[in-house]
C-alpha cells in the first residue's frame, strides 16, 4: 500500500462502508432471498392466549387442505427425544446459592400456552399462500386460565403460580455489592433521595423479520440452516444438542442479516422445526415470520422496573447507591434473559462516580409476556438510567445544580485505574475531562439564551445530561484466519459477525494497514460455520474489541511468517529484519521487500521450511482476559410545550471514549443508531400487554418508533486520549453506548423543562399524553 493509500485506508481513517453498494442495490443476501430446490413452505400456528390449557388439537381439515404435506404439533414432539431449548444465563445461582429456577421450552406445546406468541402446531406445504390457508384450519381448544403480567406483582406472596416448581415466579435472587456497608453509608448521609422507575418493555423491530431455511441430506445424515442469526456457532451447537445430532453434522449459514439489536441472538423454536420437517419429509423447508408475528412472538427488552436510592450529603457529595429492581423476563428463560435485569446490570451501576458503597438486589421474574433477552446494552441502559435520573430527581428535590454535582461526582483521569463498589475493572478514562468537553459541545453557555428564546415562543427548554459507564466485550473467544493467493490477493475470514456494523469494511482495514495491502485486494467471510470452526457471533459490542483482536493476533503471526522468509532470502537473522507499511527491510541497509514479493517467495518450496508449510497463511484465536470499559457523556436539550405535552429534541451532543477508533465513520454511525434507539425509548416506543396477557401494541400502527423528524442533529466527538490495555488494538466496544447514554440524557431534560411546573419525574416512554396529562395533574395541586 503506497502512502497515499494508507491515508485513506489505515487505522483510524473514516472508510467508507465496502457492503453499502451491495446492500443498497438489492444485491444483498438475506435468508428469503434464497431459495432450493424442490423447497416446501411452513407457517407456524401460535397461541392467542396469554395462559391456557390445550384440550385438543384438530388438524383433519387442515390436513385435507390443498397443498398441506404434513402437520406438526405438540403430540410430535417427544420430550423424551427432543429437549427442551436450551435456558442460557450468565449467572445461574441465586444469592442463597441456590441454581436458576427456569422451565424447559418445547419446540412446540402440548399441555399448556405460556404466552401469547407460544408455538402449537407447524403446517408444512406446497407454497406460501397453502401454508397459511391450511394454519386456519388448525382447530386447537383452549381452556383459558387467569394471567399476570407484572412482575412485581408476580412475586408476591399468593400470586398466580405459573410453574409448579418455582415458587413465586422467581427465576433468580440475585444481589452484588456491600449491603451492610450500604446501609451504614445510608445512615451517615444527609439525605437519602429515593425514585421508583421503569424501563419500559421494547421491541427490537430489525427491518428484516426472522426466517429459516432448512435441508437435510439423506445421503451424507447433514444438514443445513440458513436463517439471520447474530450467533450461529452457539445457534448450530444448540440446534444440534436438541435433535440428537453432532454439531458438525450442521453447516450454519447467515449470510446478511438486517439488523438483530439482540433479539436474534438465541435460537427458536422454528430453528428447530424447519430441520426436523426437512428431515421428515426429505426436501427442505423455508419459514418466515410476518411483522405481526414478530411483534408477539420474538424475543422483547428491558421491562426493569426499579427503586434507587441515594445517598448524599449537604455539600453534594455522593455517599451511596441502593437499587431494587424486578425484570420481567417473560413466560420462558429465553437467550440469557435472566441475565439481563441481575448481572447485566449490576456491573455498572452507580457509573463513573465516587460511592463509599453500593448494593443492587434484583429478581429476573417470569410472568405471562413475551420473553425478553438482551437488547442494545443488556442491563447496562437501565444501570445508567438509575444513577442518572436519581442524580437530578435529587438536585431538583434538594435545590441543587445538576451539573455541578456531576462536576463534584466524577472521577478524574489520576483516579484510573480504578474499581468501582461493583467490581467494575476501569482501566482507563477520564469521566470529569470528558463532560467538561461535552458541555463546551453542546454550548451549555449560551444554553440560558436559549432558553429564553423557547419561552417566548410558549415552550419551555430543558437541558438534561448523562455522564455513561459501559462495558463491552460479549463472547471472550474469536477466531481468524487470513488465506492469501499467488497475486498477493487475501481473504479474510472471521468468527465475529456483523449484522449492520460495518465487520466487512473495518476488520479488512486492521489488515490493509498492516500488511500495507491495497484494501480492495482483501476479500472477507464470515457467518458460515464450514468457513469458520469456531465464532462468538455478535454480542455485547465484541467485534473490533474480540474480532478485530483475533485478526490483529492473526496479522502479526503473518509479519512474523513475512521476516522470517525475508531474512532468509537476504541470508541474514530474523532479529536484523524489519516489517513496516507493508516492507520487510534489513536494518542499517537499503535491502528491502515489499509484501507481493514475500508472497511470492513464500509459494516456493525453498521457502516453506518449519513453521511455513502454509507459506504466510495463518488462523489464530485470541481470547481477550477481561472486558473493556467504553464511557461518555450524553447532553440532549429539549422543548415541551405545556399545552400539547408534545417534547421535541432541539439540540444533541456526544463525547464517547472507545479507545483507539478504528473508523470514526463507522463509530459514527453505531452511536448515531444506539442513540437513536434510546431515544425511541424515552419518547415513543413501549410494549403493552393488558391483564389478560393479550398485546396491544401488535404492529406500527400502534408501536411508534422514531423517524428522522423525531432526533435533532447530534454533534459527536471522540475522546481518544485513554485506550485500553486489555487487548492489542486499544479499543472499547462501541455498538451499545448509544442507547446506554440516550435515554437519561433526553428523560432528564424533559423533567429539567418541566420541574417549574411541578413535574420531577415520568415513566418512559414520555408520550404526549403522559406529559400533558402530568402537567395537569401538577397544575391541580
Amino acid at each position: 500500500m503506497d502512502g497515499d493509500n494508507f491515508q485513506k485506508f489505515g487505522i483510524g481513517q473514516p472508510v467508507r462502508r465496502k457492503e453499502d453498494p451491495r446492500l443498497l442495490t438489492g444485491a444483498g443476501k438475506y435468508v428469503d432471498d434464497i431459495n432450493l430446490d424442490n423447497q416446501a413452505y411452513a407457517v407456524v400456528v401460535y397461541s392467542p392466549y396469554a395462559h391456557a390449557r390445550i384440550l385438543s388439537v384438530d388438524t383433519s381439515e387442515a390436513e385435507a387442505a390443498e397443498g398441506v404435506l404434513a402437520i406438526y404439533t405438540g403430540k410430535d414432539w417427544d420430550p423424551a427425544k427432543y429437549p427442551s431449548l436450551p435456558i442460557v444465563s450468565a449467572v445461574q445461582e441465586s444469592r442463597d446459592g441456590s441454581k436458576i429456577r427456569a422451565p424447559g421450552r418445547p419446540c412446540l406445546v402440548s399441555d399448556k400456552v405460556m404466552y401469547v406468541g407460544d408455538s402449537v402446531a407447524m403446517v408444512v406445504a406446497e407454497s406460501w399462500e397453502q401454508a397459511r390457508d391450511a394454519a386456519e384450519l388448525v382447530m386447537v381448544d383452549y381452556d383459558p386460565l387467569p394471567a399476570i403480567t407484572d412482575a412485581r406483582k408476580a412475586v408476591q406472596d399468593g400470586a398466580l403460580q405459573l410453574w409448579e416448581d418455582i415458587p413465586n415466579n422467581i427465576c433468580l435472587d440475585f444481589e452484588k455489592g456491600d449491603e451492610a456497608a450500604t446501609d451504614a453509608a445510608f445512615a451517615a448521609a444527609d439525605h437519602v433521595i429515593s425514585l421508583e422507575m421503569h424501563s419500559n418493555r421494547v421491541q427490537a423491530a430489525p427491518i428484516e423479520p426472522r426466517a429459516a431455511l432448512g435441508s437435510y441430506d439423506a445421503e451424507t445424515d447433514s444438514y443445513v440452516l440458513y436463517n439471520s442469526s447474530q450467533n450461529i456457532h452457539a445457534n448450530r451447537d444448540q440446534v444440534a444438542k436438541i435433535l440428537g445430532v453432532d454439531p458438525q453434522k450442521i453447516r450454519h449459514v447467515a449470510y446478511d442479516v438486517g439488523g438483530g439489536f439482540g433479539a436474534k441472538n438465541g435460537i427458536y423454536p422454528e430453528h428447530v422445526l424447519v430441520l426436523f420437517a426437512s428431515e421428515k419429509l426429505g426436501r427442505p423447508v423455508k419459514w418466515r415470520k410476518d411483522r405481526t408475528d414478530t411483534f408477539i412472538a420474538d424475543i422483547h427488552g428491558r421491562d426493569q422496573r426499579s427503586v434507587v436510592e441515594l445517598a448524599i450529603n449537604n455539600d453534594g457529595v455522593f455517599k451511596a447507591l441502593k437499587v431494587s429492581s424486578w425484570g420481567n423476563i417473560g413466560a420462558y428463560a429465553a437467550s440469557n434473559g435472566p441475565f439481563t435485569p441481575t448481572g447485566g446490570s449490576a456491573r455498572t451501576q452507580g457509573g463513573p462516580y465516587r460511592m463509599e458503597a453500593m448494593y443492587f438486589h434484583s429478581y429476573a421474574v417470569f410472568t405471562n409476556t413475551s420473553p425478553t433477552a438482551p437488547y442494545r446494552g443488556a442491563g447496562r441502559p437501565e444501570a445508567s438510567f438509575h444513577i442518572e435520573r436519581v442524580i437530578d430527581y435529587a438536585a431538583h428535590k434538594l435545590g441543587m445544580d445538576p451539573i455541578e454535582l456531576r462536576r463534584k461526582n466524577a472521577l478524574t483521569g489520576a483516579e484510573t485505574p480504578h474499581t468501582t463498589p461493583m467490581g467494575l475493572d476501569v482501566d482507563s478514562g477520564d469521566f470529569a475531562a470528558i463532560y467538561e468537553q461535552a458541555l463546551t459541545l453542546i454550548d451549555q453557555k449560551g444554553y440560558e439564551q436559549r432558553k429564553k428564546d423557547s419561552a417566548a415562543r410558549g415552550l419551555r427548554r430543558g437541558f438534561g445530561t448523562c455522564l455513561y459507564l459501559e462495558c463491552s466485550g460479549g463472547g471472550p473467544k474469536e477466531f481468524s484466519r487470513i488465506v492469501f493467493e499467488d497475486d498477493g490477493r487475501a481473504t479474510l475470514s472471521v468468527g465475529s459477525q456483523s449484522t449492520g456494523m460495518g465487520h466487512e469494511t473495518a476488520l479488512p482495514q486492521i489488515v490493509a494497514a498492516r500488511l500495507g495491502l491495497d484494501f480492495d485486494r482483501i476479500d472477507y467471510v464470515q457467518a458460515d460455520t464450514a468457513a469458520t470452526p469456531i465464532g462468538g457471533g455478535h454480542g455485547g459490542s465484541r467485534g473490533l474489541e474480540v474480532g478485530g483482536s483475533a485478526v490483529m493476533k492473526a496479522v502479526d503471526t503473518v509479519i512474523a511468517k513475512a521476516r522470517r522468509i525475508a531474512a532468509q532470502e537476504f541470508e541474514t537473522s530474523v532479529e536484523d529484519v524489519t516489517f513496516e507499511d507493508g516492507v520487510a527491510r534489513v536494518v542499517g541497509t537499503d535491502r528491502v521487500l515489499n509484501f507481493d514479493e514475500i508472497v511470492r517467495l513464500s509459494r516456493k518450496d525453498e521457502f516453506r521450511g518449519d513453521g511455513l508449510e502454509n507459506g504466510l497463511d495463518s488462523e489464530e484465536i485470541f481470547e481477550r482476559s477481561a472486558i473493556t470499559v467504553p464511557n461518555g457523556c450524553h447532553i440532549a436539550e429539549v422543548e415541551v410545550d405545556p399545552d400539547t405535552g408534545v417534547v421535541k429534541l432541539d439540540r444533541y451532543a456526544i463525547i464517547d471514549d472507545f479507545g483507539n477508533v478504528v473508523n470514526p465513520m463507522l463509530a459514527d454511525g453505531q452511536v448515531m443508531g444506539g442513540t437513536v434507539q434510546g431515544i425511541g425509548q424515552a419518547l415513543l416506543e413501549t410494549m403493552i400487554y393488558d391483564d389478560d396477557g393479550q398485546l396491544l401494541t401488535a404492529s406500527f400502527m400502534d408501536y411508534a418508533m422514531p423517524r428522522a423528524s423525531d432526533i435533532a442533529d447530534m454533534a459527536i466527538e471522540y475522546y481518544e486520549d485513554a485506550p485500553t490495555k486489555k487487548n492489542p488494538l486499544g479499543v472499547k466496544g462501541a455498538g451499545e453506548a448509544g442507547c446506554v447514554g440516550a435515554m437519561a440524557a433526553v428523560v432528564n431534560a424533559a423533567m429539567d423543562a418541566t420541574r417549574d411546573l411541578g413535574v420531577l419525574h415520568i415513566d418512559m416512554p414520555l408520550t404526549p399524553m403522559r406529559v400533558w396529562g402530568a402537567l395537569q395533574e401538577a397544575g391541580k395541586d
